[in-house]
């Protein structure tokens, strides 16, 4: 009896210890990913907001192929309000994902979540209108990718706030949990990008004149299905009672922090520091 009790008592502290390790795996992620979420939103509104400051708005094209368009009003203003609006996504959407903002400052979490879900649609709309009057760097493909990113925001978007409304907060969580990773398509694309250059030294898979090529095709596509793919994995080992499972997801995910880590490293450093 006493050997059953200690067995069960071993396995329960072991389910415990896994459960911690994911989630300090994950937090470790979370908190890696919103760094880089964060120097990425210091450098769009240092570039683009200078640049529109000094009236130099044909700098937006060093980056930006047809960003701005002289003569282009819709076009134009479209693009700001996108930079904008991706800015305030890319500060304020991480705050909804802290636990002591969520039950310490429930208001606050309630109408930065309004924010959030309204700026998701918007912004998914106006990229949506974006690559229809510009198109993308890289042509039909990418053009399909960006477009289906944003139909994906705007659909988990209304589930969040679907769910919010009617007080299910475990599905509401989980909604919300896939917005922001396609919200974040944009960004997951530049770490890729770059995370693939460092390793590899040099561009690989695709034409750096025509920025064209299977591995670009790839990472448009992988920018947002990746992450929705990983997530469904934590949230599939998160919920089960087997310690081997938990474990081999806590490595999984400390790998792919490692990965993001070098790519907002290699972003930081190679794309976005430069153009400053």
């Amino acid at each position: 009896m006493n050997s059953n009790t200690s067995a069960v008592s071993t396995l329960k502290n072991s389910n415990v210890w896994a459960s911690k390790t994911l989630n300090i795996s994950v937090q470790f992620w979370f908190i890696i990913a919103v760094i880089g979420q964060w120097i990425f939103a210091y450098y769009v509104t240092a570039f683009y907001g200078g640049a529109a400051i000094d009236g130099d708005f044909m700098k937006w094209n060093r980056v930006l192929p047809h960003g701005y368009v002289p003569g282009g009003t819709m076009g134009n203003v479209a693009v700001g309000i996108h930079l904008l609006l991706a800015v305030i996504m890319m500060i304020g959407g991480p705050l909804q994902f802290v636990s002591q903002i969520r039950t310490r400052a429930r208001s606050f979490h309630r109408w930065n979540g309004k924010l959030y879900i309204i700026t998701a649609f918007i912004i998914s709309f106006s990229g949506v209108y974006m690559v229809i009057t510009k198109g993308t760097i890289s042509g039909l493909i990418g053009d399909i990718s960006v477009s289906f990113n944003g139909v994906l925001i705007m659909l988990f978007a209304a589930l969040a706030w679907r769910t919010a409304v009617a007080r299910k907060f475990n599905s509401h969580r989980r909604w919300a949990l896939r917005l922001f990773l396609v919200v974040n398509g944009v960004w997951f694309f530049r770490i890729g990008l770059m995370l693939w250059l460092f390793i590899h030294g040099e561009a690989v898979g695709f034409d750096p004149e025509t920025f064209r090529g299977p591995f670009l095709t790839f990472l448009g596509i992988g920018q947002y299905v990746i992450p929705l793919i990983v997530l469904e994995m934590y949230l599939h080992a998160n919920k089960r009672k087997n310690i081997p499972v938990k474990i081999a997801m806590s490595t999984f995910l400390v790998i792919l922090t490692v990965l993001t880590g070098i790519g907002v490293f290699a972003a930081t450093m190679g794309m976005w520091l430069p153009r400053l």
